[in-house]
């Protein structure tokens, strides 16, 4: 038995899907399962031997390109798992002789959750479970425990001692943290060494160590793994810390529980001020806060940061 899997972006997105084919392999150990991805993070499931085969297409190459990869080597699969739902996955539908399964992204209940704060029981499901449902009907199969669908990364590398990633930064402005200078000089007070790693531009503080903007994937990878403990955005980075089972520290500022990218594994503790009444404000976060006071990110304070990591560490 064949199965392909098809998830193209983003990081996060991408990672949370290895613990869903991994558990899957443990229930069909002689099934094959390969994947379907931007050829940009085709490296996230480097080192996972529960993964056949990787293949890749850029979204610059056009359909055509696309089509051609679709016809001369996604044509032999019994079923294919389409964890992306968006265009590009769907044609699979109608090119493959695969028997198509497609899992439910509840777009819809998440922007009306945002406008009217009306609950919906599909809200309360994480994004691991909503990627294995397809699995769990096609091959009656239970739901396991959150825990069971963790995402799962390898790594060469090992922490080193007193080692703190700090990723400030996330893809919009109101899922960033505003006080990483503050955290970076407490955390070198505490004899730390603070390490700035992601897309953004790390403030200027002695003793700590900037990666940003210096590291491919992989690299990023094995950044945050040389590091004992991870303080995080709502971003891809916090699912690979949690991928890589890092104690790991998670801010969430304008997002909230209700989109099911919470980390709720061992070992993460989520930081976030519930008393805001104006969070979430959108479904993938702003360029600045409606309210102009982004009291769901300042109201979190540094020393509240350094408090947690000694719970989760010993230093």
């Amino acid at each position: 038995m064949k199965l392909l899997f098809v998830r193209f972006s983003s990081l996060g997105d991408i990672v949370l899907t290895t613990g869903v084919i991994r558990k899957f392999k443990e229930a069909f150990p002689d099934a094959q399962a390969d994947v379907l991805t931007y050829c940009r993070f085709r490296e996230v499931f480097d080192g996972l031997d529960f993964i056949h085969k990787v293949y890749c297409c850029d979204k610059s190459d056009g359909l055509k390109a696309y089509f051609n990869l679709v016809q001369k080597e996604l044509d032999e699969y019994d079923h294919i798992i389409d964890l992306h739902g968006k265009l590009r996955s769907w044609v699979l539908k109608y090119t493959s002789p695969a028997d198509y399964h497609r899992y439910i992204k509840d777009s819809a209940a998440r922007r009306r959750y945002v406008k009217t704060r009306k609950d919906d029981p599909r809200l309360n499901l994480h994004v691991v479970e909503k990627y294995f449902e397809p699995l769990a009907q096609t091959f009656n199969m239970p739901m396991p425990e959150l825990e069971q669908l963790r995402p799962v990364l390898f790594s060469e590398k090992q922490p080193t001692k007193g080692q703190i990633l700090i990723h400030p930064f996330a893809s919009r402005y109101t899922k960033t943290y505003p006080y990483m200078k503050e955290l970076a000089e407490m955390l070198v007070d505490k004899g730390y060494t603070p390490v700035f790693a992601g897309d953004g531009e790390a403030p200027q503080v002695n003793g700590a160590v900037d990666k940003t903007g210096k590291t491919g994937l992989r690299e990023l990878f094995d950044t945050i793994a040389s590091c004992e403990a991870v303080i995080t955005t709502d971003s891809g980075p916090m699912h690979i810390a949690v991928g890589l089972k890092k104690p790991t520290i998670a801010i969430f500022g304008s997002t909230t529980k209700q989109f099911g990218f919470y980390p709720d594994f061992s070992g993460v503790k989520v930081m976030e001020n519930n008393d805001i009444d104006c969070r979430p404000c959108d479904v993938h976060g702003l360029t600045a806060c409606p309210k102009g006071h982004f009291d769901c990110m300042k109201s979190i304070s540094p020393e509240s940061i350094v408090s947690t990591l000694s719970d989760l560490t010993v230093h």
